[in-house]
């Protein structure tokens, strides 16, 4: 299983397990997320929502990608 935090609406943070994330739809300013018969509402675009699944920060462009590795 692989585990990822992502911000919630209204606001708080959900571990998310992504091996159960059927598909994402936008949803006003935000994201809907399915999990098999559950849904989650994200303030994430789907590009942001992406580059938090691949342990990116959520506004890379990939001008300056870590690939989820920080920098000191």
């Amino acid at each position: 299983m692989r585990f990822v935090q992502i911000e919630t609406l209204p606001a708080g943070k959900a571990l998310v397990d992504i091996d159960k994330l059927t598909h994402a739809v936008p949803e006003g300013e935000g994201s809907r997320l399915f999990l098999g018969a559950q849904h989650i509402d994200v303030p994430h675009s789907l590009s942001e929502l992406g580059n938090i699944l691949a342990g990116r920060e959520r506004t890379d462009d990939g001008e300056s990608s870590t690939a989820g590795f920080g920098i000191r």
